[in-house]
């Protein structure tokens, strides 16, 4: 995280932008976007197993062109791959943006199987009786 400790530091919540603050001014310079970048993408790799990208894109339902991209540090993942590398393989968000914490979430309860009635549940209540109710 020592990408983030060169940030500006601003005056009181109240103050409404910080005297150093132009509009459109971005919080991490490109330089230190980078290296954040490239950290990112290894990571990805690595939650993959480093396979090729042409394996990665067909999993994730995606494009060689974005997931190049992230892999590469051009750009940041978006929400959208973030959220489908979670759903696919389980893999923190937080741990790939930052590598801190767990890199997978903890193990989901498996959801209850859906109950069927019996044959025996469904003879106690014949749908003649249940026509009789409605």
């Amino acid at each position: 995280m020592g990408h983030l400790s060169n940030m500006k530091k601003c005056g009181p919540a109240d103050e409404p932008m910080c005297e150093t603050s132009e509009k459109g001014e971005r919080l991490l310079s490109p330089n230190e976007i980078l290296p954040t970048s490239l950290e990112i993408g290894q990571r990805i790799l690595e939650i993959f197993g480093y396979q090729e990208i042409a394996k990665i894109v067909f999993r994730l339902r995606s494009n060689s062109r974005e997931i190049n991209a992230v892999v590469n540090g051009d750009s940041l993942p978006s929400a959208e791959l973030l959220l489908g590398i979670q759903k696919l393989t389980g893999a923190s968000i937080d741990w790939i943006l930052t590598g801190n914490g767990n890199k997978f979430l903890a193990s989901p309860q498996p959801e209850a199987p859906r109950q069927r009635q019996s044959r025996r549940a469904r003879k106690r209540h014949p749908r003649s009786i249940q026509a009789k109710i409605h």
